[in-house]
């Protein structure tokens, strides 16, 4: 499930903080705090994923650097109670790699300078897994001035901006919140997921949730503490360390809300595959309207000219087979929406439960059919993915055939006296260049077994108790040597038979398959 998180800090002295500290901490890097002459050295901190600072074209080139940026901020505001930055601190969603991570960053950033002038320092830190913390949680800090750039200096400008005073901020951050949202959803999206953000509270969502208390930071760590002690044998617990109760309250309101919206989760997803069948549905019905066969030519109604040629012959072989592949391609595609015609339906059964669910009575057993109907679908789908994967098998052709037969049949017939043409040419051009006495030409799904009386380049004679069989796809056998060849509707299998010994009366296949 995508997180959302977006948070607005100021970075003010008069909480005794420091914009070059702050920096530091979140980059990683030592910088100098000139105003306090202190080093700030942060360089073994890690997860440090990616930085970059961002600032408008006009800005000068000392200010683009970390270490003289900050340091000019402290310079820049002197009373003891100056804002001297500001922070987004976001949370990426985790269906999103490390590339588009830094994509997002690097158009929110711009967003910020674009729209404020100000210098950005944006760091992404990778989530830090001892204590508990989640593994997927990547985030950055977003570090901004709090005077824009001026144009005609490209230095700070002498006063503030006003975009986050009292009477703003509230506008400008709720903003921000949504368009950050949208960066989001925009990212999710090109990344192929189904899961999408919302910067609304859960009360501006409808969504009915119990409200957790704040357990702050002294209570995250008597959790992390309880826990990391509950990892040791029995008999070495520190039995003074317990879970703080108002963890424990936290705790059962988070399992209810869970259940709230693990259903929720349940039917969004069921949601989104009503759209995502829709779509497919449309284009397979524009596929399927141009897949329809034109009105036969009266051409293609007659039969082949008494004195047809050898192309005339190959262009009614050809229209044939065409036609074999776009009915079995249609017939393909009929099933398939036909398929997602009844995903639909499913869908709309499980929504129908959906809506009547209880409130109180029989409310879990219910929600119990709701999750066997989920169940079968997702069996249902399943079956659907490997029916696509498969695409048009020999089944979808051998049907194709008998609707051409059935609905065309001058088309099939005209293909089977242009095969029969073609085959009797060839046996006549290989009794005149190659041999007199050839009787047949090598057909599919057949066997031939004999003694090669001659192979090149212009193909394969061989001596089968049937007379002369011409093979003109097989070449360079050896003269003399008796082989089984095997045809198939793709391939024919060789086997030379050569004999290894005569006192035993056995023989060995070598297998060559073309």
């Amino acid at each position: 499930m995508a997180i959302y998180h977006f948070s607005v800090k100021n970075i003010s002295r008069s909480a005794g903080r420091s914009a070059v500290a702050c920096a530091a901490y979140r980059s990683g890097e030592k910088l100098i705090d000139e105003r306090y002459g202190k080093e700030q050295d942060y360089t073994k901190k890690t997860g440090v994923d990616f930085k970059n600072i961002y600032a408008p074209i006009y800005t000068k080139p000392s200010l683009t650097n970390r270490q003289t940026l900050w340091n000019a901020v402290e310079k820049a505001e002197r009373r003891k109670d100056a804002t001297l930055a500001r922070e987004f601190e976001i949370a990426f969603p985790h269906e999103l790699n490390q590339r588009q991570r830094e994509q997002l960053l690097d158009e929110l950033c711009s967003q910020i300078v674009n729209r404020h002038s100000v210098v950005v320092d944006a760091v992404i830190h990778a989530p830090h897994t001892r204590g508990g913390s989640d593994e997927r949680n990547y985030h950055a800090h977003i570090m901004f001035t709090s005077r824009h750039i001026d144009q005609d200096t490209g230095g700070f400008s002498s006063k503030k901006n006003r975009e986050f005073n009292k009477e703003q901020s509230a506008e400008t951050i709720k903003q921000w919140r949504s368009d950050f949202a949208d960066l989001c959803n925009k990212y999710l999206e090109q990344a192929n997921s189904l899961e999408r953000v919302d910067h609304r509270s859960n009360a501006d969502r409808g969504i009915d949730l119990e409200a957790t208390w704040h357990e702050g930071v002294a209570v995250t760590a008597m959790k992390r503490r309880y826990e990391r002690e509950q990892l040791k044998p029995i008999e070495e617990r520190n039995p003074k360390i317990i879970m703080p109760t108002i963890a424990l309250e936290n705790d059962a309101i988070k399992a209810r809300n869970a259940e709230k919206l693990a259903h929720e989760q349940i039917i969004k997803g069921l949601d989104q595959e009503i759209i995502l069948e829709e779509r497919r549905l449309n284009q397979l019905k524009l596929e399927h309207s141009q897949l329809v066969q034109p009105p036969v030519k009266p051409l293609e109604q007659q039969p082949l000219p008494p004195k047809a040629t050898a192309t005339d012959a190959r262009n009614a072989i050809a229209k044939y087979r065409t036609a074999i592949e776009e009915t079995a391609n249609q017939l393909f595609k009929e099933q398939h929406v036909q398929q997602i015609e009844d995903a639909k339906t499913w869908l709309a059964k499980i929504e129908d439960m959906r809506a009547k669910t209880p409130l109180f009575l029989g409310k879990k057993e219910h929600l119990a059919k709701i999750e066997q109907e989920v169940i079968q679908y997702e069996n249902m789908r399943s079956n659907f993915a490997k029916f696509k994967e498969l695409g048009v098998t020999d089944e979808h052709r051998a049907t194709a055939i008998a609707m051409i037969e059935r609905t065309k049949p001058i088309m099939a017939k005209n293909a089977r006296n242009s095969e029969k043409f073609l085959t009797e040419q060839q046996l006549n051009q290989a009794k005149e260049q190659i041999d007199p006495n050839i009787s047949m030409l090598a057909k599919a799904n057949q066997t031939y077994y004999g003694k090669v009386l001659q192979s090149g380049a212009q193909g394969t004679v061989q001596n089968t108790k049937d007379g002369l069989v011409y093979h003109p796809q097989i070449q360079d056998l050896k003269t003399g040597k008796e082989y089984t060849l095997t045809y198939t509707e793709n391939q024919v299998k060789i086997l030379e038979n050569i004999e290894i010994s005569r006192k035993l009366g056995k023989s060995q296949d070598n297998e060559i398959k073309r």
